[in-house]
């Protein structure tokens, strides 16, 4: 008597968790979520097929199940996307009891198939993005190479505000700049660069070689001790802020770096010349 009333409400746990995995899917559904529309079928399958007995509640069940599959059968993106494939003969599922695993495969192949579809489409989408990319980068050198600057600096505006939010694409069209002697506007790209993505040391030594090439070299010196705080202490990094310094005529700096680049490597050959030159 006691296993019959613990099996009978084991039954009822189990329909209730297979009209809720049902409900589920159904939901996802309507908000067209497919994927976990279709998780949340299998699992109700599943639940079925292992419960072949569900008593007084098995009609009510395999009525949901049948609208299940016919809502997904008749749902305009299921339809759309089998006619894709070819596949328009009648509903795509049909509800039997006993074909539960028959349906769970059905359903599994088709969310496996369209999420290739979907990569493809996605794959096709990126190609074609860094295609307009690399043209409109083409199209600015050309334009900057006759010296057009006017239509080369908007082609470079429009790569920014579109590609912009990618890594190394302010640094490219800082290069185009620079390489066609815009160094004012390049320097400004390079400090955009290195607002953006910190990290990137390619960035942090363009700005500064251009801010030092326009002798702008108090911007220079900021984004100088800005990397060392930002990277750490490095040897050649204070033999080139040493140079910097000698460049631009201070000396008490210049020999200060020196040692500190000696303090991390003493066979720095170009550090110890600078020490001695000024000590």
């Amino acid at each position: 008597m006691l296993q019959r009333r613990v099996d009978h409400q084991r039954m009822l746990a189990d329909a209730r968790a297979i009209r809720e995995n049902i409900n589920r899917a159904r939901g996802y559904l309507r908000r067209d979520d497919l994927p976990r529309c279709i998780e949340a079928a299998k699992d109700s399958l599943m639940l079925r097929t292992a419960n072949p007995a569900l008593g007084r509640g098995r009609s009510e069940i395999d009525l949901l199940f049948i609208e299940l599959c016919d809502e997904f059968s008749r749902h305009p993106r299921v339809k759309t996307f089998l006619e894709s494939l070819g596949i328009t003969n009648g509903p795509f599922l049909r509800y039997k009891a006993g074909q539960e695993t028959l349906i769970i495969k059905k359903l599994m192949a088709f969310n496996i198939k369209m999420e290739q579809m979907e990569q493809r489409e996605k794959d096709r989408k990126e190609k074609k993005r860094i295609a307009q990319r690399d043209e409109w980068l083409k199209m600015a050198q050309e334009l900057l190479r006759k010296k057009n600057y006017p239509k080369g600096k908007v082609v470079l505006r429009r790569v920014v505000e579109t590609y912009g939010s990618e890594p190394d694409i302010m640094r490219i069209v800082g290069k185009i700049l620079y390489d066609a002697g815009l160094l004012m506007e390049a320097a400004q790209m390079f400090a955009m660069a290195v607002e953006k993505f910190p990290t990137d040391q390619h960035a942090w030594r363009m700005a500064i070689a251009t801010y030092d090439a326009l002798g702008e070299f108090k911007k220079a010196e900021a984004l100088y001790l800005h990397a060392v705080r930002s990277f750490g202490a490095h040897p050649k990094t204070y033999l080139n802020l040493a140079k910097f310094y000698l460049k631009w005529h201070k000396r008490d700096d210049a020999y200060d770096y020196a040692v500190r680049a000696l303090d991390l490597d003493p066979n720095l050959a170009e550090a110890i010349a600078i020490r001695d030159k000024l000590g």
